[in-house]
């Protein structure tokens, strides 16, 4: 059995998160994560390791508000993004809407999902892998993402390494159009459980008048390498490359210890490479 087999489910935590948060979402990560890095990191992975040509359909899993789905329909794949935040969808549907892309955001949980159809690729950016808790649930996820790929299809996501995870308080200061938004992170982690708990305490100011102050908890869990094989393998995935990542900047370098982020990529066993 898993270390998290055990547990009670329950819904994952970014349920009730990226509420408030979702509307500072793009200009909080604005200068944090590269997405048309990153979009053209992954058509370097889909080259190396698929061909490239034969994706052409993307499936973005944890899509938040959409800024990796939306800069890969720019670029002439057809994507769906899943999200389980309304909030978040909401902002992503708002950047689309007019516009001759073809991608499109539904509501659903990545645990488990049915498009009732296939795709080419898969992708889980960032930190949504982590709100998989429990070892059911990350195989639940590895399954559904397997009945959705194509033979031969690539799944690509990143998950944050427990190795190399510490505590800390940071604080950050952006400006926008005349508003400036204070944030305060305090991370905790949890060597015992396994997780990354993450306070954000916001304030939104208009010159001198506090425009909002609201604040948000998130709770991901941390993972190791081999784990990440094993639990690929029992829900139908076998894995064929890991490399060190960054928010801004993704290569293909080898995983060590003190990697904070790993980018994986896996196809599903016994299907036609």
């Amino acid at each position: 059995m898993g270390r998290y087999d055990d547990e009670v489910p329950r819904r994952p935590a970014s349920v009730g998160a990226y509420r408030r948060f979702a509307r500072y979402y793009d200009l909080i990560y604005r200068d944090i994560v590269d997405y048309e890095g990153d979009c053209d990191y992954l058509e370097r992975l889909f080259h190396k390791f698929g061909g490239g040509a034969r994706v052409r359909t993307i499936l973005d899993l944890g899509c938040g508000t959409g800024n990796h789905a939306i800069e890969l329909a720019r670029r002439r794949y057809t994507v769906t993004g899943i999200d389980l935040s309304a909030a978040q969808l909401r902002e992503a549907r708002a950047k689309v809407r007019g516009k001759p892309l073809a991608v499109k955001f539904v509501l659903g949980d990545m645990r488990r999902f049915d498009l009732r159809r296939t795709v080419d690729a898969a992708i889980a950016m960032f930190g949504g892998f982590g709100y998989l808790f429990t070892d059911r649930d990350v195989v639940s996820h590895f399954r559904s993402v397997r009945r959705h790929l194509e033979p031969g299809g690539l799944y690509a996501f990143e998950f944050w390494q427990e190795s190399a995870a510490f505590d800390r308080v940071r604080s950050w200061v952006l400006r926008e159009n005349g508003l400036r938004i204070i944030r305060l992170d305090d991370s905790r982690t949890d060597r015992v459980r396994h997780r990354l708990r993450m306070d954000f305490r916001f304030f939104v100011l208009d010159g001198d008048r506090l425009r909002e102050r609201f604040r948000e908890t998130h709770m991901v869990r941390l993972y190791a390498l081999p784990e990440i094989r094993r639990l690929l393998s029992r829900g139908g995935l076998k894995l064929m490359a890991a490399y060190a990542a960054t928010p801004a900047k993704k290569g293909f370098e080898p995983v060590r210890k003190d990697d904070f982020r790993v980018m994986m990529l896996a196809s599903p066993a016994g299907r036609g490479a």
